[in-house]
């Protein structure tokens, strides 16, 4: 079937490189194409091979014709209002009757002992996972919770420690690339790095 109109969606996790075959393909034919994605989201996971080009957000006479969708409704509009200061310049705006019922939206647990370690290539941190142990263990076990850390060594701890306790763990961990996208109402964050920032 010859391709008239596209529609991509997430397009800014796409290499600008990987559109080019398809466009090659469908040149006698295509007339639109349509992308939705966010360009200030995490790049794809290798290094882009056109240099200069993160996504195709930058080509230029993409970014002109760009239109942005300036209202997000899956944040509270205290953690929402901080990114969109972070990360949006503020033209980032809250639905204001997002609410999460009972508990305030932000928590800070001070781990005070334990250090990373290096786990191969990666890094792991025991005290954070048996941290989050404490905290699934005690408070999010019953409720639709995840975990989310930037390194994959730690995922991998604590979806093992968690299991080996009985509590939900697999299909609960998430590195920060493969939960982009996704949303959960309770999320425990676990930073790693305590002495460095790292690639963060």
């Amino acid at each position: 079937i010859p391709m008239e109109r596209l529609v991509v969606d997430e397009a800014s996790q796409i290499f600008v490189g990987d559109y080019l075959a398809m466009f090659y393909k469908f040149r006698a034919t295509l007339e639109k194409v349509c992308w939705f994605g966010d360009p200030r989201q995490l790049p794809p996971h290798q290094r882009e091979q056109i240099k200069g080009l993160k996504s195709i957000y930058d080509i230029p006479h993409v970014k002109e014709a760009s239109l942005m969708l300036d209202t997000q409704y899956r944040m509270p509009p205290e953690i929402g209002n901080f990114v969109s200061m972070v990360m949006y310049a503020r033209e980032l705006h809250s639905w204001s009757d997002h609410r999460v019922p009972g508990f305030d939206c932000t928590k800070f647990v001070d781990v005070a002992v334990g250090d990373e370690e290096p786990a191969n290539t990666s890094w792991v941190n025991h005290a954070e996972a048996n941290t989050i142990l404490h905290l699934v263990r005690n408070y999010y076990a019953d409720l639709p919770f995840v975990v989310i850390t930037p390194y994959d060594s730690q995922r991998k701890l604590i979806e093992k420690t968690l299991d080996t306790e009985g509590l939900p763990g697999k299909g609960r961990c998430f590195n920060v690339d493969s939960f982009q996208g996704n949303e959960e109402d309770y999320v425990l964050i676990s930073c790693v790095r305590t002495s460095r920032t790292g690639f963060l």
